[in-house]
């Protein structure tokens, strides 16, 4: 495995400041090129940048001098966001630090496909501003991303959840996380603030879908802030693995084999897995689809976890526990809203489907009136 070097000097914090002497430096410290190769030119696509609410993802194109056998000509450039306010929100909760830590320290224990990354730059500090984050990672654009708003298919989903489940049981019981300072537990502080969110985006949320919500799920709705520290400490009270706690479908991307790679690791928590299972399903399947193979699906995670080595986790256990991570996803919607462009089609067809089927599986096991 490579070493990362943590550069602070001359960084980028935006894919526009990348320059080809930064980029040598970048490579030659990962081990990604040898001392004889540099970076000739950098082309940088600002056309396929996005910047979002947490930061920027920016592709970049490298041209070489020297010997450059197997070095990438195109990588994806990310970089926390430029706002002092949301850096400074979002400080507490270490989501830059999980995602770069995961990349340099777990990533290698997963057996997840993740992006191969060519430079972490991660620099803890007690002030936001002080902090210093970068990645330089594969190109997978050449995958199939999966699309949320159209759902994944039954076989879609029947892989992503195969390769879940080799991911849970590689680090089943904790193993692995021992030393992960940076990997909250599920039902830890930074879990738990989710509630008084919640709460606060909760009025926003029913402006917007308030006409969507079923009359059976009106009170669970609105009471759901007082029992989100249950959920939490059920989701903790299951054996636990490195959760994703992000798993869907537009962070999914799908070779022509069927195989799964993964991104976006912001939010990586340690407990139980059956969250990124009850959120997978019930969030980024037809409805129509998640009734009519839920159980298989479900027999096909918990096979794949048997064949990985797991023998302490029933399928009885896997179908309760199911359900508290549909529970336990209820909050993404909710959520989602703070953030959400509403002239954004798609951003407004997206969350109005995610809440539809939300519902349902909710209902579907025993939540609600």
């Amino acid at each position: 495995m490579a070493t990362f070097a943590a550069m602070t000097s001359n960084l980028p914090t935006t894919t526009s400041e990348i320059t080809a002497e930064w980029m040598t430096e970048a490579l030659r410290g990962s081990g990604s090129i040898g001392p004889d190769t540099s970076v000739a030119s950098v082309v940088l696509d600002t056309g396929a940048a996005g910047v979002g609410f947490m930061g920027e993802v920016g592709k970049v194109g490298v041209v070489y001098e020297g010997a450059a056998t197997d070095a990438p000509t195109s990588m994806i450039a990310k970089f926390p966001t430029a706002s002092p306010e949301v850096r400074a929100m979002m400080h507490p909760t270490r989501i830059y630090e999980r995602e770069h830590r995961f990349y340099a320290e777990l990533a290698p224990k997963s057996s997840l496909r993740t992006p191969a990354v060519y430079h972490v730059t991660c620099v803890t500090a007690e002030a936001p501003e002080d902090e210093r984050y970068m990645l330089l990672m594969e190109d997978l654009s050449s995958l199939t991303l999966g699309d949320q708003l159209a759902g994944l298919s039954v076989e879609q989903t029947e892989h992503a959840l195969v390769a879940l489940a080799g991911h849970h049981a590689a680090f089943w019981g904790g193993a692995g996380l021992e030393d992960a300072d940076f990997v909250p537990i599920i039902n830890g502080p930074l879990n738990q603030a989710g509630a008084s969110i919640y709460d606060a985006s909760l009025p926003g949320f029913m402006e917007a879908f308030g006409n969507v919500i079923l009359p059976d799920l009106e009170s669970y709705v609105a009471g759901y802030a007082g029992v989100r520290g249950q959920i939490l400490d059920d989701l903790a009270a299951m054996p636990h693995t490195l959760v994703h706690f992000d798993y869907r479908a537009d962070n999914l991307m799908f070779d022509t084999d069927g195989s799964v790679a993964v991104v976006d690791w912001q939010t990586i928590s340690e407990g139980g897995g059956a969250e990124d299972v009850g959120y997978l399903l019930s969030q980024n399947l037809t409805v129509a689809d998640r009734r009519a193979h839920e159980t298989d699906l479900l027999r096909s995670y918990h096979d794949a976890l048997v064949a990985h080595g797991v023998s302490d986790y029933s399928f009885e256990s896997l179908q309760a526990d199911y359900k508290i991570g549909i529970a336990c996803g209820w909050v993404i919607p909710v959520f989602a809203v703070g953030t959400l462009d509403f002239t954004s089609e798609r951003a407004v067809a997206l969350w109005t489907a995610v809440v539809e089927r939300a519902q349902a599986a909710l209902l579907d096991h025993g939540f609600g009136a």
